[in-house]
């Protein structure tokens, strides 16, 4: 099913998650503090980690950026609802999702299945690639590119990038946008799109203007070259 690390120093919390996942078949394991977070993390097979930003020794921030330098691995943000600079903090550090807590055990279960689906999904590659002037998405490695400069894109803007790109200069709509990156649990969540496309658009440099927000319908990745 997949091996889950859990790094939130709240033990009630941690109980709860680690008992709903493990009814469903994760094999789980836990960290109160950043430092147990990192040497578990080097110690075993992590597939997805669910992150408190608040947590002893370092923040959980710089616990996603060392995560992220090594590994791409899906992390999942657990914040309070008066940590939104953390919270941005933590998506510019490589964070894939986030949940406000307090937060439904359904909700986070839902996230999980469509993080470890899209793992699965994204081991079969192809050697193909699309470029739009100097603007590469190596689809193998899974890397987007401006010459020869990695724009470093999360797995989720990786995964909105991609996903337009394949309807090349057609209109992907809302729900097909946020039912292909995150799953069916996804549809209507338009917030998250205009969280992450405008991360997306920030990362792109001159060429977001390739990126087009059709009102009322959706987005739209043309293929027209800069010049």
């Amino acid at each position: 099913m997949g091996n889950i690390l859990i790094v939130e120093d709240d033990p009630n919390i941690r109980k709860l998650v680690r008992v709903n996942l493990v009814k469903r078949g994760y094999t789980v394991s836990e960290a109160e503090d950043s430092h147990t977070a990192i040497s578990l993390f080097q110690e075993i097979p992590v597939d997805l980690v669910l992150l408190d930003l608040v947590i002893p020794g370092l923040s959980g921030v710089d616990v996603c950026a060392w995560i992220r330098a090594r590994s791409d691995v899906p992390i999942i943000i657990l914040s309070a609802r008066l940590e939104e600079d953390l919270k941005v903090a933590a998506l510019d550090a490589g964070a894939d999702d986030y949940v406000t807590k307090p937060f439904g055990q359904e909700e986070l279960l839902a996230r999980v299945r469509a993080f470890l689906r899209r793992t699965y999904i994204s081991a079969k590659t192809s050697d193909n690639r699309i470029q739009i002037g100097d603007l590469i998405i190596d689809l193998e490695a899974r890397r987007v590119f401006v010459g020869e400069e990695d724009l470093h894109l999360t797995r989720t803007e990786y995964s909105i990038l991609s996903e337009l790109a394949s309807s090349m200069d057609g209109i992907v709509t809302h729900d097909e946008l946020l039912v292909r990156v995150w799953g069916p649990e996804y549809r209507g969540s338009n917030h998250y799109l205009h969280t992450y496309l405008g991360r997306l658009r920030k990362k792109l440099g001159d060429y977001n203007e390739l990126l087009e927000t059709v009102s009322g319908m959706g987005y739209n990745l043309h293929s027209k070259k800069i010049y």
